[in-house]
C-alpha cells in the first residue's frame, strides 16, 4: 500500500517537537492517533501503524520528552504534554479522531480526552493505571537510580523485568525480548536523561483529578503484564463514565509488538460501534462503571 506521509515541526511552550501524519487508503473511519509509551517514538509502531492504514490516516507524535523533541524537564506535568497534543491536532487534524494511548502515553491520551472530549470519538487505553504505589513505585525508582549511577546493565535488566513476563504462553516473547533488550541497549545519554525526566513525571503524577472521561473507553493489556496488570488497568477503567476492559491473551505489557494484529482488530471493532463478544484473543469484555464488572 502506497502512503503519503507528512512530518509536521512545531514549537510548544518553549519546546520543539514532531508530528507524524500518514495518510491511509481511505477506509472512512476517522484519524487515529498513537500515543506511546516511553520508549516509543513517532515512527516506531510498526505492524499497528501499518493495518491501520488500511482504514484511517494514522498521527504520531515525538511530543515533548520523547525521541526527537527537545527534553521536557519533570517539572511539566501531563497536562502539558495534553495541550502540545492539542496544539499538534489543531494543525493536523482538526476534526474529530479515534486515540490510542500506550504505557507512559496512556496518560497524555485520557488527560488530552478529558479537556477536549468534543474531539474524540472513543478511546482505547493499552496497558495503563491510575498513578504509581507501592512495590512497583519502588522497582520504577529503582531504575531511575541505576540510569543514574551510569549502571547499565543493571538498569536493561531493570527495565526489561518491569515490562516482560517470565510467565510461560507470552507470545513472541524471545523475539520481543531480544528488540527490547537492544533498545535499551542502544539508548544515548541524550536519550537516558529523556527516560529519567518521563520517569520522575510518571512518578509524581497523582493520577487524574476525579473529572470523569465522558466518551466511550476500551481498557485493555496483556493479560501477563507485570507492570500495568489486569488489575490495575481494570481499576483505571472503572475512573471513566463509559468503560469496556479485556485482557489480551498471551501477551504482557509490550502487547503491541506481541499481538499487534489482534490489537487493531480489537481497536477497530471497538471503533466502529461493533461488537467485542466472543473474541478469541482476549478475556470476556467486562463493561466496567464504578468499580463494578457487568
Amino acid at each position: 500500500m502506497t502512503t503519503r506521509q507528512e512530518i509536521v515541526p512545531l514549537t510548544f511552550g518553549g519546546f520543539t517537537y514532531e508530528g507524524r501524519k500518514v495518510h491511509g487508503s481511505g477506509g472512512g473511519l476517522e484519524p487515529v492517533v498513537l500515543v506511546g509509551g516511553a520508549f516509543q517514538r513517532k515512527d516506531a509502531w510498526g505492524r499497528v501503524e501499518r493495518d491501520l492504514l488500511g482504514h484511517a490516516d494514522v498521527i504520531t507524535a515525538d511530543l515533548p520528552g520523547w525521541g526527537t523533541a527537545d527534553r521536557l524537564p519533570p517539572e511539566y506535568g501531563v497536562d502539558f504534554l495534553a495541550d502540545a497534543l492539542d496544539h499538534l491536532l489543531d494543525h493536523v487534524a482538526p476534526g474529530p479522531v479515534h486515540l490510542v494511548g500506550a504505557s507512559y502515553g496512556t496518560g497524555v491520551a485520557h488527560r488530552w480526552a478529558q479537556l477536549r472530549p468534543d474531539r474524540v470519538r472513543r478511546v482505547l487505553l493499552v496497558g495503563t493505571m491510575t498513578h504509581v504505589t507501592g512495590p512497583l513505585r519502588e522497582r520504577i525508582a529503582r531504575s531511575v537510580e541505576l540510569a543514574e549511577q551510569g549502571r547499565h546493565d543493571e538498569f536493561t535488566t531493570e527495565v526489561l523485568d518491569l515490562m516482560l513476563s517470565r510467565e510461560a504462553g507470552v507470545q513472541r516473547q524471545a523475539a520481543v525480548r531480544r528488540c527490547l533488550t537492544g533498545l535499551v541497549g542502544a539508548m544515548t545519554g541524550a536519550d537516558v536523561a529523556k527516560y529519567l525526566d518521563n520517569t520522575r513525571r510518571l512518578l509524581d503524577h497523582a493520577g487524574d483529578d476525579g473529572a470523569v472521561l465522558p466518551v466511550p473507553v476500551l481498557v485493555t493489556t496483556g493479560e501477563h503484564d507485570p507492570l500495568t496488570t489486569p488489575r490495575l488497568s481494570r481499576a483505571a477503567a472503572a475512573r471513566c463514565a463509559d468503560a469496556r476492559f479485556t485482557a489480551i491473551r498471551g501477551a504482557d505489557h509490550l502487547v503491541h509488538l506481541e499481538r499487534p494484529a489482534e490489537i487493531v482488530d480489537l481497536a477497530l471493532r471497538f471503533f466502529r460501534g461493533e461488537t467485542l463478544s466472543g473474541l478469541p484473543y482476549c478475556t470476556p469484555v467486562e463493561h466496567v462503571a464504578g468499580g463494578v464488572a457487568r
